[in-house]
């Protein structure tokens, strides 16, 4: 069901610079599990919400017919160039999830050749993998019907583990159409960071190994971004199960899709870097600040690195956002417009985004106790440290995960959010927010 509202409203960043929203649409696309766990919309699904070609792509989980615990992953496509067209999904039931967990997310990717990869129903178990048949998002079937994917498997075509126990899957796209898969191999406290490369060209994976070792502990990246042939990632570390416990930030860049890595001063780094180094990090975080990890990162247009984190260093429980200019140099700038609920360690996690010259940053925020998630701008005339309020998605209970490709081709911020409230009045959503910059 889609609803829209048109919206005109410009808002002034340092006095030099506006965004406006030009209108406001939204999808009801499924029904939430049943049951108290987010397993749709969490931080680490990359991506759940794909544009490829003339198409976006989404995944989520509902609830099978044989009811409480018992999920199927479902894959849904749009038109949305020339024209928009209507939501088609499809439901995979030959495989069920019923794990009550909220690590067990779905992520997706879409390699250059059309082929939708998902990775699914992890917390340190053996890989769960399966692919579209053909490459269905470049040749597009009239037809969107749960043939066109594989079996489930449990290895790489072409690459070699370990395989188990893994958690938290994450796609990224490289340049030229080959795709990574990283992923953490062993347990809270106690994992390593393992990188496996798609080729275009045989339609294998090839292992890159492990890339960040636990040292007594293990690294929680907020992700992987490329821009101008390199590979981004940034970090924390803890030693135990509690997040509390998370301390100190890292971040380490590759030129060569993560086979080597260079620390922010362009250092070659050992592989694999301890997820520790003290050559890797950047500022240091005491533990019990209330940083949660694996919240956000991305590259803007002009090569700035930004990552989104929270914490209570500053004497009061704020969003942070962590700069690193195009010269090299750290700062961090406490986002605080003054009409948001400070985020609790356990609280939802956000995320930026960029358009597409990079001047302007979007800040997706959870605001919990208002069940709102809340966006924000901020302008590079100021050094993104004034932000302003764009927009508000209500009664949210969500990470919310948005569609790079669309609002840097496009200009729309297309956001995946899960709804607060009861089951089965919990609806999954999409977000179009068409933007001028």
């Amino acid at each position: 069901m889609k609803h829209s509202t048109l919206i005109a409203l410009l808002l002034p960043l340092g006095g030099v610079h506006a965004v406006e929203l030009l209108s406001t649409d939204y999808w009801d696309i499924g029904t939430d599990i049943q049951g108290p766990e987010r397993l749709n919309g969490v931080s680490y699904q990359e991506d759940v919400l794909i544009t490829h070609g003339n198409h976006q792509y989404v995944t989520f989980y509902d609830t099978a017919p044989a009811g409480y615990l018992h999920h199927y992953v479902n894959v849904g496509r749009r038109q949305v160039s020339p024209s928009l067209g209507e939501w088609e999904f499809l439901t995979l039931t030959d495989y069920v999830q019923t794990t009550m967990d909220g690590h067990n997310m779905i992520s997706m990717g879409i390699s250059g050749d059309g082929r939708i990869h998902l990775s699914f129903d992890h917390h340190d178990v053996p890989l769960n993998y399966r692919v579209s048949t053909g490459g269905i998002a470049e040749d597009v079937p009239q037809e969107w019907t749960a043939d066109l994917f594989g079996p489930v498997i449990h290895e790489l075509p072409g690459s070699e583990g370990p395989w188990d126990p893994l958690t938290y899957p994450r796609f990224q796209n490289l340049d030229g159409g080959d795709m990574l898969l990283e992923l953490r191999i062993g347990g809270s406290g106690d994992g390593d960071s393992y990188i496996h490369r798609y080729s275009v060209e045989s339609g294998d994976w090839t292992p890159y190994g492990m890339y960040i070792q636990g040292n007594d502990n293990n690294a929680y990246i907020n992700g992987l971004d490329t821009h101008d042939g390199k590979l981004y990632t940034s970090w924390t570390v803890r030693e135990t199960p509690d997040a509390n416990t998370n301390h100190d930030l890292f971040f380490a860049y590759s030129e060569d899709a993560g086979q080597t890595w260079l620390n922010s001063q362009g250092e070659q780094l050992t592989k694999p870097i301890l997820a520790d180094s003290p050559d890797a990090m950047i500022w240091e975080v005491p533990q019990n600040s209330a940083m949660v990890n694996q919240e956000g990162q991305l590259v803007d247009a002009q090569g700035r690195f930004h990552m989104l984190m929270r914490g209570n260093t500053s004497g009061e429980q704020l969003y942070e956002h962590y700069l690193r200019d195009t010269e090299g140099q750290w700062t961090v700038n406490l986002i605080n417009p003054g009409d948001i609920s400070g985020p609790d360690l356990y609280a939802p996690r956000g995320k930026l985004a960029a358009d597409r010259t990079g001047n302007t940053l979007v800040a997706l925020l959870p605001d919990e106790p208002k069940l709102e998630t809340r966006i924000y701008t901020a302008s590079a005339s100021d050094g993104f440290r004034s932000w302003a309020l764009l927009t508000v998605i209500p009664n949210a209970s969500t990470e919310p995960l948005y569609d790079q490709k669309r609002l840097r081709d496009d200009d729309i911020l297309s956001v995946f959010v899960r709804q607060g409230g009861p089951y089965p009045d919990r609806k999954l959503q999409v977000w179009d927010f068409q933007l001028a910059f």
